[in-house]
């Protein structure tokens, strides 16, 4: 048994394993699992626009189609067969290097099921070129390219949050609850700091906020993040009622009249509501169900 046939075959075997592996993790995501359960997983799967079963479907179509071409060619050799998987494997090498690229100058975060595929396009690619396949050095050529682009070039910066607005509220162009909340606002003249949703649309998907009209409550030491119509009113409703009502000065303490009570203002009452995480009467951190919610990239009217 000669060397490209020994390598030959551990291809096939190679790409019939990933073939299985792919299948099971397409499986398990339709049941909502998957073989991947790191934060890093979850991070990237964030960022994809068709959701993470489109990519894992992606690459089984890719190992499938390069398992089955590869079988036949054990059989008997095709020029047609050998052009195709080269062309798949160099292709796959290069998405593979923008994939991880992606996540290591990026994201800051790694998938490590991501990885192993990743993994899975080199081996094969080295046992290919093994077996005598020079055309597949072409990918590794691309795969380094696209890499060393992701390093080189910084990320673009985005544009930054007003640190000195104590209210921003991210919209959509097509939400008609932004449009109602923002009127509000405006009443109450409140002093809100009005901001696309699409401009910071990757960090807030990373904190799993993916719908407006969205409030972001701009303390010193709190950050609180308010979804819907309906949490934002309670809210400031509970910010008014927090406000201490202005007194007037008097000259001396008079007894409260018989039937009536004095209110006391509750010190250190500010603009902002106090929190008690925990607490099930708290209505921030204990919301009501509310459905004044558009979706980040759903036109709702």
């Amino acid at each position: 048994m000669n060397g490209k046939y020994l390598s030959a075959l551990l291809f096939l075997a190679v790409s019939a394993l990933s073939t299985l592996t792919l299948l099971v993790e397409a499986v398990l995501q339709l049941y909502g699992k998957s073989i991947c359960a790191t934060e890093g997983c979850k991070v990237v799967a964030q960022v994809t626009r068709f959701g993470d079963l489109t990519m894992v479907l992606l690459g089984l179509g890719t190992i499938a189609l390069i398992t089955v071409l590869a079988a036949q060619e054990m059989r008997s050799v095709s020029a047609r067969s050998e052009r195709v998987i080269n062309f798949l494997l160099v292709a796959s090498l290069a998405g593979e290097g923008f994939f991880v690229g992606y996540q290591l100058f990026r994201l800051d975060a790694v998938c490590v099921f991501c990885l192993g595929v990743f993994g899975i396009f080199v081996v094969l690619g080295g046992l290919r070129i093994l077996s005598g396949q020079r055309e597949v050095i072409a990918g590794f050529g691309a795969l380094f390219a696209v890499l060393s682009l992701f390093y080189l070039i910084l990320p673009a910066g985005g544009t930054a949050l007003p640190r000195d607005a104590k209210y921003i509220l991210f919209t959509s162009a097509d939400c008609k609850y932004c449009s109602e909340i923002r009127k509000e606002l405006d009443e109450k003249k409140i002093d809100v700091r009005y901001v696309a949703i699409k401009e910071h649309a990757a960090t807030l998907k990373n904190l799993g906020i993916e719908h407006v009209p969205t409030l972001m409550v701009n303390g010193p030491q709190e950050k609180i993040f308010l979804t819907g119509t309906g949490a934002i009113r309670r809210h400031l409703l509970t910010c008014e009622q927090a406000q201490p009502a202005p007194q007037k000065k008097q000259a001396s303490p008079a007894a409260p009249r018989p039937g009536k009570t004095r209110a006391t203002a509750v010190p250190g009452a500010g603009t902002l509501a106090p929190l008690s995480p925990g607490g099930a009467s708290n209505l921030i951190f204990s919301p009501l169900p509310d459905t004044g919610i558009c979706k980040e990239d759903i036109k709702c009217d």
